[in-house]
């Protein structure tokens, strides 16, 4: 709804998302009352989405520094949306092993692992696709990112990054990804924020992932201060506010 508002009202937006294989389970309920989910393979090409390519045809990929060594990469699928173009995140392709695949093969389920994976793709490997994407099309840098809800606080972790490499401070980083990010959430309860342990985003969030960035800095922009909160978790909400 969001993309064909701003269809109709003519304002140049990039969406992004992740593509999950597997997306929404089906729902059947048995004679005795249980619910059970069947989780049917989606097929891309049939979903009216289009890969994105390189002039040479070849697919364009982002990649993403991992733990232990490894590399996380991601296609781009392309939706339309009217005027609005959605681009679509996808592991499974065969430039990563068979653990990486599944980083986007379900919405809901898995642990806290995958859904720190999948949060870190969607906000750092979605801005990498937005870059790739304008830049394959001659289209202009955005000026103004919105995050809606936690899931894609990263984002302006990998703006810092994109700013320091261009000779800011910190701080003056900081500053300006806040000055030009918009933060919404319709969900600001608990059941509806995501956490993580610290010492799991520790692992993740290395200056391999953000070359420049202080990790202990970008750890606390997501950590819980606030009366009865604990501060041995990470809060993507809390990210998401104190990063617009």
């Amino acid at each position: 709804d969001h993309l064909k508002a701003a269809s109709d009202l003519g304002v140049p937006l990039t969406a992004v998302g992740l593509f999950y294989r597997s997306g929404y389970f089906h729902q059947a309920v048995t004679a005795q009352g249980w619910q059970v989910e069947s989780y049917p393979l989606l097929d891309p090409s049939a979903l009216g989405l289009s890969l994105v390519r390189h002039p040479d045809r070849s697919p364009v990929e982002v990649s993403l520094a991992m733990p232990d060594g490894l590399t996380l990469f991601a296609r781009i699928w392309r939706a339309r949306v009217g005027r609005v173009t959605l681009l679509l995140l996808d592991t499974d392709t065969p430039s990563n092993s068979d653990e990486l695949r599944q980083v986007t093969d379900r919405l809901y389920g898995g642990t806290g692992e995958h859904r720190l994976r999948q949060e870190i793709l969607l906000g750092i490997g979605g801005l990498r696709a937005v870059r790739a994407w304008d830049a394959l099309r001659g289209l202009p840098e955005p000026t103004v990112f919105h995050t809606n809800e936690g899931h894609a606080g990263f984002q302006g972790l990998e703006r810092i990054h994109e700013l320091i490499a261009q000779g800011l401070s910190f701080d003056e980083a900081l500053q300006q990804v806040r000055a030009s990010t918009v933060f919404t959430t319709h969900t600001p309860v608990p059941a509806g924020i995501d956490r993580f342990d610290l010492p799991l985003v520790q692992r993740y969030l290395t200056e391999a992932l953000l070359p420049g960035v202080d990790p202990g800095r970008a750890i606390d922009l997501g950590r819980e201060s606030y009366e009865g909160g604990n501060p041995g978790t990470f809060n993507m909400a809390v990210l998401g506010l104190r990063l617009a």
